[in-house]
């Protein structure tokens, strides 16, 4: 085979392997993505102030929304029956059988502010995590995201003091879920608060980094919202944090760059 033979052969083998590679819009084995409307996206903690940001955004990018709450008639009451509610508890895993049946894939904003007893961490990151993986990969649950906190490796930061270990079970809850098979992302959130969204940057980081500043809900919703579609983003665990000096929309671009669990 001459020279100028052989590079065509490489620079054809090379074109193959890149047009080869997943796309956006391409699922992990390389068939293509349903689209939005075709798959059914359960949110738990669907009440909550981060959770119904998650919910308003899946409505408008033509999701199949399903709201998990623990209590249905309340959750149409506060926010109508645009969507479809189902009442489950993290602590009933039978509860939580029902809820996943049908969906592709999950979000959870789940959290607590209680220090203690049947609400508490351990209860809730912990045991309520393991019921919820359990049911997920039991029903077929495509993927499983969820929101967890910053500084949940070290667990003698002030984060836990105080608060039942609630760092401790949090990362005890990402564990279970890393190691379940599942696809997943796991989005470390600083502190929330409720400011408008698109503002500033946001900043993503690895290797144990604790996010020092704040997140706006509605950025912490656009982040697990893309999270959902693009392939970057399965099998990794991240800190977020607003950041002023960057640009607000170079965070999607980062997904690839970040290291796989």
């Amino acid at each position: 085979m001459t020279t100028v033979k052989l590079i065509i052969v490489v620079v054809a083998l090379l074109v193959f392997t890149f047009s080869a590679q997943r796309q956006p819009g391409m699922a992990q084995d390389g068939t293509a993505t349903p689209s939005p409307s075709e798959q059914v996206i359960l949110v738990g903690g669907a009440t909550g102030r981060t959770g119904y940001r998650i919910v308003q955004l899946l409505v408008q990018h033509g999701y199949t929304v399903r709201g998990m709450t623990r209590d249905v008639a309340s959750a149409r009451d506060r926010f109508g029956s645009d969507i479809q509610w189902v009442e489950a508890n993290v602590t009933d895993p039978e509860s939580l059988s029902r809820a996943f049946d049908g969906v592709d894939k999950f979000i959870s904003a789940i959290g607590t502010e209680s220090r203690g007893g049947d609400n508490g961490p351990e209860q809730i990151h912990y045991l309520g995590m393991i019921n919820m993986v359990d049911a997920a990969k039991k029903q077929g649950v495509k993927y499983f995201s969820l929101i967890s906190s910053g500084g949940v490796t070290k667990a003698d930061e002030y984060i836990n003091r105080g608060l039942s270990d609630a760092a401790t079970w949090r990362f005890k809850g990402e564990e279970y879920l890393r190691a379940s098979g599942l696809d997943y992302t796991i989005v470390r959130a600083a502190a929330m608060r409720d400011f408008p969204a698109g503002e500033n940057g946001i900043l993503l980081l690895q290797k144990d980094e604790i996010p020092s500043g704040l997140n706006t809900r509605s950025d912490v919703a656009a982040v697990m919202v893309e999270c959902l579609a693009n392939p970057n983003a399965v099998g990794k665990t991240f800190a977020i944090v607003n950041y002023i000096a960057l640009d607000p929309q170079a965070w999607r671009d980062e997904l690839a760059r970040l290291e796989a669990d």
